[in-house]
This record gives C-alpha cells, structure tokens and sequence, in this order.
C-alpha cells in the first residue's frame, strides 16, 4: 500500500472555485480507482489560492489480475443457420486473442450472447493513474475558465506546475507542456525556488517550512484565534463574519492578522455602513465592544509572512480613512434629500424590461399589502403602506448606489428611515422586506416586514415568469425559487392564513395579466418549495404528498395536517384504515361519480350503515377542521374503519345491475369526499 499525492500549482484562484474544485477532483480520482475495483484508504483535499490538492492513503499497488468474462455480439450475429461462425464472432474472437472455439452462449436478459473468457495480467496503479491523471484535471468543471496557451486547454487559471506522487515515486503524465515532478513551490513573497516533497506524508510539513498553510483548518483556526487576541487587546470582539472568514482563508496561504485603527469620528456612522466598508473595501474584520457598539479598531489579514506590519498598518489605515470619508459624505447627503422624495424618482428607473419602473412597482407592493393586510386582520395599514411607499427608495441612494454598498439595500432604507423620523415598525419593516435572502438567513421578526417581504417577493417571482425568464434544471438567475421557499418560510413561520392561488392571482392581476399558463407555472414553484420544506422538516413524502394532494396553497394548514398526521399514524389501526382508503381509491379510479347516493337503493344494511356513520360524523368534522383539530379530526375519520371494512366484506361495490354499481359507487364517493377534507390518505405508503 502507498500514499498517492497529486498538487495543482496554478497562478491565484477566485476564492469561491477553490474547496469545490478540490472536492471535485477527489470524486474523480477515487471514482477512477473504483472503476477497477481498487480500495482505498482515508482521502484529504488541502488548497491556498496557488494550489489545489488531493491525498489518498493506503492505495494498492497494483489491480490484481484474473480471468474476465467479455460479452460480444448476440448470437443471431454470430452464427448462420448453419451454425458456422460469421465474420462478427470470428473478429470478436481474434479481438481477444482468442479463437471461435472459445467462445460460448450465455442467455441474458437482453437474449442469448456470445462471450468468452480471457485471463487479464496485473496492472500497475501507477500506470492507471498516469493514463488517467490529465484527462480527469482537463475536464474540472468551473464557473468560468480562461486560456493562457495557444493548445486551447481551459482551467480557471493558467497551470503552473503539477506535484504528483504514489509512494516515493513520481507518476509522470503531461498536462498542456508541463510535466508532473516531485517538486512544489513555496509561499510567492517568501520563496522563489522549487522545493522537492519526498513522499506525499511530508506535504505538509515541508510546505509549512515554506510558509504555506496548505490545510485550510489549519488556516481558519489561525485567522480566528488570532484575531480574537487583537480585538482583546484593545477592549472588544470580532464583529462575527463566517463569509469574510471563508473567503480570508480561501485568498491568503499564511496569513498574518494585524490590527489597525481609524479615527474615531467616523463611529457616527451607521454600523452596517461602517463593516461594510471594512468588509467589502479591504476584506477587514470589524470589532465591537461586549454591547455590540464598534470601537476604532479593525483587523486586517495579510498573506506576507514577515511582513513590515507598521508599514502594512500604515497602508490600511490610509485606504480605510478614504473610504470612510466618502461613506460619510453619502450618508450627509442622503439624509439632506430624505427618502420621500425619491419616490417619484423612481419613475426614471427600470424594474423589469417591458414591466415598468419601480415607481410602478413600488404602487403594486402597496396593493399587495393592502390585500395581505384584509386577509392576516389585525395589521396598521396605515404603517404598512407607509413602510410599502418608502422600501424601494433607497436604491436610489447615494450609498446604495455605490457598488460596495449593494448589499446594504433595505438596510440603509430602514436606517434612513429612522434616522429622519419615521416610526420605528416602518424602519424595521423597510430593513426586513428583504429577508430572507436564502435558505439560512433568518426571517423577518416583525409582522410588517413579514408581510413586505411576501408582497415582494410575490411580485418579483410573477413579473420573472411573465418577463419569461423562468428557471430550468440549475438554471435561476432570478433566484425565484429561492424567494418562492422565502415566502413559504414566512407563512409558516407566522402561521399566516394566506392562500398562495389568491396571492399570485392577485399578484397576475396587478401586472395586468390573466395568463393561466404563468398562473399554473408560479403554482407549482410554489407547490413543489413547500414539499421541499417539508422534507427538510423531516416529515416523510407520502406524509407530505398525502396533504400536498388536498391543501397545499394554504400553507400552514397544510404543514400542521402533515404533522399531525405523522403522529396519528401510529395508532393500531391506522394501517387498516389506509388500506380501507386505498380500496376506495382504487375502486373510484376511472369512474365518473357525482351526486349523493339514493337511500332508497340500499340493499345491504352495511350501506345503510356506512351512510349514517358518515352523515352522522359530517358537521363535526368541519367543526374540528375550522377549529384546526386535525387530530381530533383523524379521530373522527378513524371511527368510520369498521363501517368501510364492513361494507368491503358485505358487499359487491361492482355489482352487474348498473343503478346498485353507481349508487354504491356515490357511497364511496363521499366518504372519500370526507377524508379529502384532511388529506389523500391513499397516498399513505405501508411498510412491508
């Protein structure tokens, strides 16, 4: 067994190509040695900016030899009817270095085929590796990919060097001129020579020499912990940022924290302003005191090992000071202009292509609300239509409009809210509409920015889909999937009584369409976002297909029906009421039913029975279900097993005298109209 070792040196990598395109090459190398049915040991990726790399432990030396059966052409080819051989089974012979002699029939379950038995010699690993190497670095997938040659190869950046080993022993292949060697580089400010690795287990170690964290662990522990001591120093903590940490560790090889400081006159500045002019200028760290007030400090990361740090100080400070000075001077001058003001301005800018400006939109927003308001109850909405008025104002902002200061939209428009004056749920509402901006971000808390963020969201995924930009397979540029699971999120989070078919075709309305096309299309977006979330909710598929198939555009109702079903199913009888159910669905499938059965046309008394029972159970269950008591209400339900497996014993649903089929039919029809009011519980998957 030997370690196998494979480093890719290029010039500096975007830091969001990096970890996958390590992990991606990993997948493909252990899915090569898989294909011939080699076992592993434990496997590492480790990647800086300059390199992306790979180590498998415990790698066999060779793929064993043995004997193979080869399938070849079916047999009808290989024969006459004569039974002599063909020219198809005579060259699949001489392809193996066999003779027609050796060739048998084996039937498949494709037909009868020819096939043969051939011994096959021990391969080297090394060997299969070095066959294979370039193909699998050629074809890593990135975003985006450049050429440096005139040979056409594309990566993400131009290949410098390769480091490939198996044991002590180089594995020699030629990527674009260059050939794989024992050798790596070192840090670029540090070392300009090559540095020999002697086997893969010394990479780390010799490259540590060379001032290079390969293990980006070793690298976020190094930056945190660091940092974490300088903030101390001066009285603080770290502002906690695990995407500035991230991108930190994917953009140094040794980093080198060092803490700054800028005039303190410019804490007057809004907090968000202040980090994000940190953060998105210089990549720095913000720090605060233990009450979350900033102090003067920050903390930037250098990747010079040895650096001068006063001078490196020196230059940070001088950059910070700058753009802290043009913050500043936004921030004056967008609170001299206001927010309201810059409502009509709206007018001049573009919301969609063919779909009007925000002014426009900012007027169905305002609608939206005021159709959510009347249907949630118990909403100012007079706030609301204030905080609906203002929310896209500060795109136009001198702040926001600065490229840096893009993510702060929403932000700054609840900061400049409350800063000139408006009441502080309209500030919170206009700094919450945005949210959530992903999966993991956390939701809106106040019910005014619950209901923004839905009218919002709500008109940017229907005016998406009528502008045709509608996501396909990975494709969503609009991120309307994303905004679709944000609403869902809110809803059920809130416990909102609102319909998503009244929404969006409130929503179609306001644009001026009727088209039930887009209208079916923004439905099942919704339909499938809602399965999803229930899924990661841990609620089983059918569980969730079961409701998804009666109440899934009222979201709340539909997750507190799933979830009282999982519990009820574990009642004893449960199984046999499903199978009742699934026995009814069955027997419906295909026909055409409609109406109340006829009484009179009962011949067997378990008819008469069911029909009672389930008459009897009617107003009560629509008592529990307005009351929201799904279990109260499977309760009920459940009373009616033995009346459904009575009538299944008693009588021939499917009779010849066709006015007793469809009356016993219609008896069928109801109460499976009774269960849809909970869910399809057809749908229900038993176990065994």
């Amino acid at each position: 067994m030997r370690s196998f070792l494979l480093e890719i040196g290029t010039e500096e990598l975007p830091p969001g190509v990096i970890e996958p395109a390590a992990c991606e090459l990993l997948r493909r190398i252990c899915a090569r040695l898989e294909e011939d049915g080699l076992k592993t040991g434990a496997s590492e990726i480790f990647y800086t900016p300059r390199r992306i790399t790979v180590r498998i432990s415990d790698v066999p030396e060779e793929k064993p030899g043995g004997v193979v059966e080869l399938q070849g052409p079916p047999k009808r080819a290989g024969f006459d009817s004569e039974g002599k051989p063909s020219k198809t089974a005579i060259g699949f012979a001489r392809a193996q270095g066999k003779g027609v002699e050796d060739l048998y029939v084996k039937t498949t379950p494709k037909g009868e085929y020819l096939f043969v038995k051939k011994d096959v010699p021990p391969v080297p690993v090394k060997a299969i590796l070095e066959n294979s190497l370039a193909d699998l670095v050629r074809t890593l997938p990135f975003p985006k990919t450049m050429r440096w040659s005139s040979s056409g190869i594309r990566f993400s950046r131009p290949i410098r060097w390769i480091l490939c080993l198996f044991g002590e022993e180089k594995v020699r292949f030629e990527f674009d001129g260059i050939e794989s060697g024992n050798w790596t580089m070192g840090h670029r400010n540090f070392s300009s020579q090559p540095v020999v690795i002697a086997q893969p287990e010394d990479y780390e170690r010799v490259l540590l020499d060379c001032k290079v964290m390969v293990n980006p662990a070793q690298r976020r522990e190094a930056v945190i912990e660091r940092c974490q001591q300088l903030a101390q120093e001066v009285g603080g903590t770290v502002v906690p940022d695990p995407e500035l940490i991230e991108e930190t560790v994917n953009i140094t090889e040794y980093p080198e924290p060092i803490r700054c400081q800028f005039n303190p006159d410019y804490l007057v500045l809004p907090k968000e302003v202040l980090i994000t002019a940190l953060k998105m200028h210089q990549r720095c760290f913000s720090i605060q005191d233990q009450n979350g007030k900033l102090l003067p400090f920050f903390i930037a990361v250098a990747n010079t090992p040895g650096c001068d740090k006063d001078w490196v100080r020196f230059w940070y400070e001088r950059a910070i000071e700058s753009r802290l000075r043009d913050a500043r001077f936004f921030v004056q001058s967008d609170l001299k202009v206001g927010l309201e003001p810059l409502v009509e301005e709206e007018k001049r800018v573009v919301w969609i292509e063919g779909l009007g400006s925000y002014y426009e939109k900012t007027q169905r927003l305002r609608e939206l609300c005021r159709f959510l308001a009347q249907t949630i109850g118990g909403i100012d909405e007079l706030l609301l239509d204030r905080a609906a008025l203002l929310c896209k104002t500060d795109l136009l902002t001198s702040v926001v409009r600065e490229k840096e200061f893009t993510s702060l939209q929403g932000v700054m428009g609840g900061i400049y809210a409350k800063l000139l004056g408006e009441p502080d749920l309209i500030a919170q509402a206009i700094k919450e509409h945005y949210l959530p901006k992903s999966p993991q971000d956390r939701l809106p808390e106040s019910l005014l920015g619950s209901v923004l963020s839905i009218a919002d969201k709500t008109d940017n995924i229907v005016g998406t889909y009528l502008a045709g930009e509608i996501p396909t397979g990975s494709e969503d540029p609009f991120g309307v999937r994303r905004q679709a699971t944000g609403v869902l999120l809110i809803i059920l989070q809130k416990r909102l009584p609102v319909g998503i078919p009244e929404l969006v075709n409130k929503g179609l309305a306001l644009l001026g369409s009727s088209d039930s096309k887009v209208q079916e299309m923004v439905l099942e977006l919704f339909r499938e976002r809602l399965s999803a979330i229930l899924a990661e909710e841990g609620i089983r598929y059918d569980v969730a297909n079961a409701v998804l198939a009666t109440v899934w555009h009222t979201p709340s109702e539909a997750r507190a029906r799933a979830q009282a079903l999982v519990e009820f199913r574990d009642q004893p009888e449960f199984a046999r009421l499903i199978v009742g159910q699934k026995r009814v669905a069955n027997i419906l499938r295909g026909q055409e039913v409609s109406g109340l059965p006829d009484q009179a046309l009962f011949q067997e008394e378990a008819e008469r029975v069911l029909w009672d029972e389930a008459q009897q159970i009617a107003p009560e269950l629509k008592d529990k279900l307005h009351r929201a008591d799904y279990r109260a209400a499977l309760e009920l339900l459940l009373s009616l097993r033995p009346a459904i497996d009575r009538l299944f014993d008693d009588v021939l649903v499917m009779c010849e005298d066709e006015r007793l089929r469809m009356n016993r039919l219609r008896l069928l029809s109801y109460v499976r109209s009774l269960f849809a009011q909970v869910a399809d519980l057809s749908q229900i998957v038993l176990e065994g």
